[in-house]
This record gives C-alpha cells, sequence and structure tokens, in this order.
C-alpha cells in the first residue's frame, strides 16, 4: 500500500445473527465491485478477527514425546506449501506435474501421522486437539452502534474528481447489494465525496453572495447604470478565470472558491477607478472619444504596477515549501489570474459598456471645476488642509495609536489553524500498559451504549488498536496499541459537537478515572499528538525520563494547560516476567534460549508454526500446550521445553551408542525428551521495562506532552508556551542532552518560516514595481510607511469578533500589503499627474488628489469589505476576513488622511499663506 492513500470513502458493513466469516464474505463482494469503478484505486477491509487454526497439545503429552512439535512443524512445511514438480513432455505436449498431498484445512492437519521413537504411528488429531477459531485476545475490531461490524474503505485515484468518484461508488454499491442477504446493511461513516460537495456548495453559494453584496453596493453608491457596468464585469472576470485556472491545474474546491471571495473587493478596484474617471470627464463635457479612454490611457500602467503587487503578496503562499503550502497554494494562483484579467477587462469591458450603457449627454456640464465641489469633497478639501497644518500632531496620534494597537495584539488569540466544522470527533481511550485487549472492548461497548443514549448524539463507531484506515488528512490517526481504542461520534451539526464535547469529555473521564481520555476534533495542525510538546534527546533514558517529569510538573502548574493532558510519549513503565536463562543447564538438556521462548510463547497465545492457504487468505496455524483440561498452565516453572535439535549426551560414547553398546530407550530419552523450564532457568522475576522508546536522528527522544484547559477560552497553545517556556526552558540539561519544542509550534514555525522564506521576493517585487512607476524612492518610501497601520484596525477588529490570529490571518495581513499598495499607487500617480498635466502647486495637487480619489478609494475598500462578509461564519477563512475587514477599514482612513500627510512631510509642502477658504470656494 502507498502510504499516502487516504480512504475517503468509509463504510460500515454491520449484519445483526452474521458471524464475522459470513460478514468478510459479503465485504469481499463488495470489495470486488467498487474496484471496477472508474477513479477507485484500493479498497480495503478492516475490523475483522483473523482466524486462527489451533494445535492444542496436553503438556503431559509433550513431555512423553518431545519429537511432536519438531515432527508438526516439518509436516506443515513439506505438506502446507506448493511445490514445484516441473513438467512432463510427451509427443508434442507439455504437461504441469503437481503433487497432490497439500494441507488445505484443520481436517488435514488432524490426519498429520506423528512416529513416536519405538516406531508407532498416529494421526496427530488423536493426541491434539485441532480447532479453527478466531486469534485471541481479540487486537482489532470495529463496532457501529455497539454491533459488531466491518469497515469497507475506498481510497481514490490521486487525479479523481471526488464527488463524481463518490456518486459512482454509491451506486456501483447499491447495485452489489441486491446480491447480498437481507439483514446486512452499509452505513457512511465518513464520505468525503459528501463533504467535498458540501464545502463547494457553501462555498458557491457565498461566491454568489458576494458578487450580490459587490454589485449591490456598487449599485447604491455609483449610480444603477455605473454598477451595473462594473458588476458585469465582475462576472465576466469570475467566468473568465475559470477555464484560465482549469489550464494552470488549479481544482474546485474551498481553497479556490475562497480566493475568489477574498479577491471579490480586488477585482473591482480597477474597473471602479476607470469607472470613476469616465463619470469625472463625462461631467465635464469632454467628448466620448475623450471621457472613455483618457482615464485608461493615464491609469493603465500605474493599475497595472498595482494589480502585479496586489498579486504578487500572494507568492509566498505559492512557493512555501510543505502541506501547508501545498494545501493553499491556490490562492496565489486564483488571486493572479483574476486579478490579471479584471485589469484587462477594466481598461476594455468598461469603456466599451460605458459607451453603450450610459447616457450620451449630461444635463449640466459643470466643466473642470465644479465636478468635485459636492459638499462632500469641500469637507474633504476643508479636513485635509487642517490636518495638514497639524501634520505633526496628527502623524504623533497616529503613531501613539499604531502602538497601541501593536500591544494590543498579545491581548489577540493566537493558534495555528482552527477547527474543521465536521460534526464528528473523536475520543481517543488509552488503558495503562499489559491492559487486556478484552478490557479495550469491553469499554468501548459500553462507551458507546452511553453515548448513544445522549439524544444530541446520532451515532457512535468504535475501533479497537487504531482507525480502520487512514480516511482523513486532518483526523488524529493514532496507534495505541492493544490498550487504545477510540470512538468516532457523530452530532446534528458542529455546533452540537462543540456543544456535547465539554459534556461527554466530563462524563467519560469520571466514569472511566483510570483510563486516559481525550476528545479530538478535526484539525490541520492534527498531526501531533498534543498542541504543546518539547522533546528531550540524550543517551541515558532514566535521566530523559526525570527531564520529561521536570517538564510535566511545570505544565501541571500552569493554569492555561489541561493537567489531565499532561504525559510523555513514552507512556508509564509495563509489567513483564523476565525468565532467568541459566545457559550451562539448558546446553545440557539441548535447550536453547530461542527453545525457551518457543515454549513460553506455546503456552501462552500461541507458538505460529506454519500458515496454510484457505481459497484467498491465509491461516496461521499455532501450537499451543495447555494442561490436561484444556485450561492455561498458571504455573510457569512447569511448562515443558522441548527442542528441534534435542540431542546432547556428553556421557554416551558415540561408537558404543553405533555399535548398540547404549541402551535404546536411555538413548531415545536423551535425544527426544523435553525438560520442565524450571530445571534450565533459575527463576521467574516481575520487572518493570520501558514499553515505548522513540528515537529522533537515532537518538532516544522523549516528549513532555499537553493540551491547552478546554474550560480556559484565552488558553491557547500560544498562551500555554509562554507562560511555561521561560521555567522550562531553565531546566539544567546534562552534558549530551538537548531540548527542543515541538507539537503545534513546530509545525506553525514551519509553515511561517516557509512564507517568510519568501518575503525578499515580495518585497523585492513591490519594490521594482513602485521604482518602475515612480522612479523616486521617496514616493516609494512614503507608500510603505503606511502599511504599519493597518494594524490600527486589524487588532480592534479580532479583539471585537474574538477572533484569533491564524495562519490564513497571516497569509490575510500580506494580502493586506497589495490591496494598501494599491489604493495608495492611485492616489499618488493622481499627485503626479496634477502636477505634471495640470501644473499645478505641490499643495493643492495633494489636496485636489485626494480629493477626487475619494470615491474610488472608498468604492475599492468598501467592496473588499463586504466581499469578505459571506466568509465571516466560515471556520478557515473567518479570521482571515476579520483581518481584511478591519485592516481595509482603517487602511482606507490612512490612505486618504495619512498619506497626503507624509508627502507634505517627506517633499516638505508647506500650505501656500493665502486664504484657503477663498481658494478653496473658486474652486
Amino acid at each position: 500500500d502507498d502510504m499516502m492513500d487516504v480512504y475517503g470513502i468509509f463504510y460500515a458493513l454491520t449484519g445483526d445473527g452474521y458471524s464475522y466469516p459470513e460478514l468478510y464474505k459479503y465485504a469481499k463482494l463488495i470489495r470486488r465491485e467498487l474496484l471496477a469503478v472508474d477513479g477507485v484505486k484500493r479498497v480495503i477491509i478492516g475490523g475483522n478477527r483473523d482466524e486462527v487454526i489451533n494445535v492444542v497439545l496436553s503438556k503431559e503429552e509433550l513431555s512423553r514425546n518431545g519429537l511432536i512439535p519438531t515432527q508438526i512443524m516439518t509436516a506443515l512445511s513439506s505438506s502446507g506449501q506448493t511445490v514445484d514438480a516441473g513438467t512432463y513432455q510427451n509427443e508434442g505436449d507439455k504437461l504441469r506435474i503437481n503433487v497432490s498431498g497439500l494441507i488445505k484445512d484443520e481436517k488435514d492437519i488432524a490426519d498429520i501421522a506423528i512416529k513416536t521413537t519405538d516406531g508407532k504411528q498416529f494421526r496427530l488429531g488423536d493426541i491434539a486437539k485441532i480447532e479453527r477459531t478466531f486469534s485471541e485476545p481479540q487486537r482489532n475490531g470495529f463496532f457501529v452502534g455497539g454491533r459488531q461490524a466491518l469497515a469497507i474503505c475506498v481510497a481514490m485515484e490521486a487525479d479523481a474528481i471526488v464527488p463524481d468518484v463518490g456518486k459512482l461508488v454509491d451506486a456501483r454499491l447499491a447495485e452489489a447489494m441486491k446480491q447480498i442477504p437481507t439483514g446486512i446493511e452499509t452505513e457512511k461513516i465518513f464520505f468525503q465525496p459528501d463533504k467535498v460537495d458540501d464545502a463547494i456548495n457553501s462555498f458557491m453559494v457565498n461566491l454568489v453572495e458576494s458578487v450580490l453584496i459587490v454589485i449591490l453596493v456598487l449599485i447604491f453608491t455609483m449610480g444603477f447604470r455605473s454598477g451595473i457596468i462594473i458588476g458585469f464585469g465582475l462576472i465576466l472576470t469570475i467566468a473568465l478565470s475559470f477555464p484560465i485556472l482549469l489550464v494552470c491545474g488549479t481544482t474546485l474546491q474551498r481553497i479556490s472558491l475562497g480566493a475568489f471571495i477574498i479577491a471579490m473587493g480586488m477585482l473591482v478596484d480597477n474597473a471602479i477607478v476607470i469607472m470613476d474617471g469616465i463619470l469625472i470627464d463625462k461631467k465635464r463635457g469632454l467628448p466620448p472619444q475623450t471621457y472613455l479612454y483618457r482615464i485608461g490611457r493615464n491609469t493603465a500602467m500605474p493599475l497595472l504596477g498595482a494589480t502585479v503587487i496586489a498579486a504578487s503578496t500572494f507568492i509566498c503562499v505559492f512557493l512555501s515549501e510543505g502541506s501547508v503550502g501545498e494545501y493553499a497554494n491556490d490562492l496565489f494562483l486564483v488571486l493572479c489570474v483574476s486579478l490579471l484579467v479584471s485589469w484587462v477587462l477594466a481598461l476594455i469591458q468598461v469603456p466599451v459598456c460605458a459607451n453603450s450603457w450610459l447616457p450620451r449627454r449630461e444635463k449640466e456640464k459643470r466643466g473642470s471645476n465644479g465636478v468635485m465641489n459636492s459638499p462632500v469633497h469641500r469637507f474633504v478639501r476643508r479636513a485635509i488642509g487642517f490636518l495638514i497644518r497639524y501634520k505633526k500632531t496628527t502623524i504623533s496620534i497616529a503613531v501613539a495609536v499604531l502602538l497601541l494597537c501593536i500591544g494590543g495584539m498579545t491581548q489577540v488569540k493566537n493558534l495555528f489553524f482552527p477547527d474543521f466544522d465536521y460534526k464528528q470527533f473523536v475520543v481517543e481511550y488509552y488503558l495503562p500498559p499489559q491492559s487486556s485487549p478484552d478490557r479495550v472492548r469491553h469499554d468501548l461497548l459500553e462507551m458507546s451504549e452511553l453515548l448513544q443514549k445522549n439524544p444530541k448524539v446520532e451515532r457512535v463507531a468504535a475501533s479497537m488498536g487504531s482507525a480502520p484506515a487512514y480516511y482523513c488528512l486532518v483526523r488524529p490517526m493514532t496507534s495505541g496499541g492493544d490498550c487504545y481504542g477510540e470512538l468516532m461520534v457523530d452530532c446534528k451539526d458542529y455546533k452540537t459537537v462543540v456543544e456535547q464535547i465539554p459534556v461527554i469529555r466530563k462524563q467519560l473521564r469520571e466514569k472511566y478515572p483510570d483510563a486516559y481520555i481525550r476528545i479530538r476534533k478535526y484539525n490541520f495542525s492534527i498531526s501531533t499528538s498534543h498542541t504543546v510538546e518539547v522533546e528531550f534527546s540524550g543517551p541515558d533514558p532514566a535521566v530523559l525520563r526525570d527531564l520529561s517529569r521536570q517538564a510535566e510538573n511545570i505544565m501541571r502548574k500552569s493554569r492555561y494547560v489541561d493537567p489531565y493532558s499532561v504525559e510523555n510519549n513514552w507512556k508509564p513503565r509495563g509489567k513483564s516476567l523476565t525468565v532467568d536463562y541459566v545457559r550451562n543447564d539448558a546446553l545440557r538438556s539441548g535447550i536453547e534460549r530461542s527453545d525457551v521462548g518457543n515454549a513460553l510463547k506455546a503456552a501462552s497465545d500461541g507458538m505460529p508454526i506454519g500458515v496454510i492457504n484457505d481459497r484467498d487468505q491465509m491461516v496461521v496455524v499455532n501450537m499451543q500446550v495447555r494442561n490436561g483440561d484444556g485450561s492455561r498452565i498458571k504455573d510457569l516453572h512447569d511448562i515443558p521445553v522441548w527442542s528441534t535439535i534435542n540431542l546432547h549426551a556428553p556421557d554416551i560414547n558415540p561408537a558404543l551408542a553405533l555399535g548398540g553398546g547404549v541402551d535404546s530407550d536411555k538413548l531415545q530419552d536423551d535425544m527426544f525428551r523435553s525438560v520442565p523450564l524450571s530445571s534450565i532457568a533459575d527463576s521467574i522475576r516481575l520487572t518493570w521495562d520501558e514499553n515505548v522508546v522513540y528515537r529522533i536522528n537515532g537518538q532516544r527522544a522523549i516528549e513532555a506532552q499537553c493540551d491547552p484547559n478546554a474550560d480556559l477560552d484565552e488558553a491557547t497553545p500560544a498562551k500555554v508556551i509562554a507562560d511555561i517556556k521561560d521555567e522550562i526552558e531553565s531546566i539544567q540539561l546534562p552534558q549530551g542532552y538537548k531540548m527542543r519544542w515541538v507539537g503545534e509550534n513546530e509545525l506553525q514555525s514551519e509553515a511561517i518560516g516557509g512564507l517568510m522564506k519568501y518575503v525578499p521576493l515580495t518585497i523585492f517585487i513591490v519594490l521594482i514595481s513602485l521604482l518602475l512607476l515612480f522612479d523616486n524612492w521617496k514616493k516609494v518610501i512614503l507608500i510603505l510607511l503606511c502599511f504599519p497601520f493597518v494594524f490600527c484596525g486589524i487588532t480592534p477588529a479580532l479583539l471585537m469578533f474574538n477572533e484569533p490570529f491564524t495562519f490564513m490571518a497571516i497569509i490575510g495581513v500580506m494580502g493586506l500589503i497589495g490591496m494598501m499598495v494599491k489604493n495608495a499607487i492611485v492616489l499618488v500617480d493622481e499627485i503626479n499627474r496634477l502636477q505634471k498635466e495640470e501644473h499645478q502647486e505641490p499643495y493643492h495637487a495633494v489636496v485636489e488628489a485626494t480629493v477626487s480619489r475619494v470615491r474610488p478609494v472608498l468604492m475599492a475598500s468598501l467592496t473588499t469589505i463586504v466581499g469578505m462578509i459571506p466568509l465571516i461564519g466560515d471556520p478557515m477563512y473567518s479570521s482571515m476576513a476579520i483581518t481584511i475587514m478591519g485592516g481595509l477599514t482603517i487602511g482606507t482612513m490612512i490612505t486618504l488622511i495619512l498619506l497626503p500627510l507624509f508627502y507634505t512631510a517627506l517633499f516638505h509642502i508647506k500650505q501656500p499663506q493665502t486664504n484657503t477658504d477663498n481658494k478653496n470656494r473658486d474652486i
């Protein structure tokens, strides 16, 4: 199997009154049918109980004849495998030669001939009990609603369209069920096609809502016809982007659809600038051939530069390595393609539609001065003049607010990724090491029954040992061994999941105090065992355990840590029995150390002595040694130990033996007898051993682990680390030992490091683009100075909505760079144009450019902000949406207020001494 396969289609097969072999028979039929479906790569069956054939010997019989195990193994080896007997050629025919006598089932094993040392021969079935049964104890199993079940898990091809394959699989399964008896049923445990469909449908609704909201805002603020023209361009942009993205290999999923929603406001920015310029020039009475194309000629390159910059800010995500970068890299492709398409359409579609849809003549031609003399324009003009007059005070206040908001970011919750809004969660259940698998099975079924009584719980599926398959990328996949089990609990919706988790957690922990129970939701950072982990590495296990113990004690003292969750990944030491093997005594009896192990295995779980092929499955044959009544041997000292070469008679002369000078009974006894374990072992003692010892890069490593306190809203992994970091890092490490933070902190550091690695490239693109546009370092610095002030909007927005600052929010901050720079470019370019083309004084150019760009800047920000509204309820994008909405709200004020102030300060522009009020009235 490919370890990268994800079995995203996961069914349970149940049947009251049907045995495991019967269920497995029909599960194989279903597997055969599903493998024929296009797009299906693999189908596995999980949760089946392994059948074994046990050859049960009494210890008394084995004590009398130690040759029996060797004869059984030899017979199975020679008769249990197909032999190559060659071919026979005769008169042109070539015939394959087969040899009969192949052992096929337990009946054939019972007929194996056993020969004693005195020449007698008898059937194995006459001296041993031969039975076909299930392997005991049960180490893996799958149950749904407390009923035994089999898991049928389907992995799809890498290039498969998930919803389409899901429909084909569902249809083929329905056909296959017609061949299966009544009473056997299937139900979906996890069905990725449905989740993909739900996500796509939800985002398509969000996308449509976003488009409609933006168009309505445009109509309300720019007029019906202008809004329809820009809205039509927005729809064209999205429609033309899809085929281009398809060629680029982008698929339709929540990231690509979410990227369209993020870009929604930016997609109309260019069209707003062009449309606003057309409307202004039209009101000035310019002829159509002038007002339709003048603004495009003047702003084409600045808008292209701004578009390139806006797209390039997401290039870090595209180039970022690792799973997070792979997951989110479609953001860049969607934004890059759609923004460039929007730029082209703004220059072509807007003028064409404006020529056809706008009225040919204005009712009143206002001239070049009357257009910008509305009450709003006059207010902005006076406000800008006032702020420029007191620019030092205004800038000082803005810097103070910025510092306050940067400090306020420490009060914002910090998460790597939010939880997915799945209506299913996982209960992990650990018993202490060496706990019986039978108890795990009992407790899982008991917990299933308990949770099924909860009216808010729809279904409970239980699995022993581990999940039946790796069926989801964003769920905890734990292989806890014989003492582990898990429950997959389904509720009505995600809201119910959030409500019920604290209730169920408390209920299960109180009922099973000696078990370690943890509840986990689906999360992108789920690949770590715990969200907070610190690793110690070094040579001595005892020293490592002591270092981990110190760290665990520190974790327990933190109010932000769930004390129940504190543990280490080596788990507690486990009890074991150690047989003190006496080599000299054993060798005198011809017993090797491996023989002792085989005898103990046979007396306990059973020693595998062969495998037979039963149709399409391999059945292991075990040899078990039991008391005469079939019970297990309690006193290990009495276990008979035999050897495959049980010959060690130093007192016998070989020449005499060959010549008949040695008593035959004594010779047979020395050669083939078994001996009790007590004769070759000093003692059997109880010891404590490490069950698991992890190694990192060949060196022993232990992790102290914990999770945030779920009862505290402010408790996050980042908060926990901030609270315990100094104390843990002050632990004295012996020479040769190291400490490092792992867990979610490591994943987050790698993801952010992957982004930061390419930030210099983004900065380079932004700087080069700005220099090509303005050819002036002061103007580049002026534009970049505005960006930090977006935190004046980000911090209050996140705190107001109680949203965490996630990895997606970081991407949102990077996207804000492009959005802010885009608005700033439009304003600075207009200042340049007024000075060069209309020969205005620098001060009046700054003021009039700001006044003329009020509507385009406000509209660009407003459309982006309202376009984000559908994403507020999405768990993946909500923090990014809030970040962009808050940052742009203040960013608009920054562009219209701080940028003119910075411009006048950097270029030493002073307000003229003339009566500005009269000047303004003249304008």
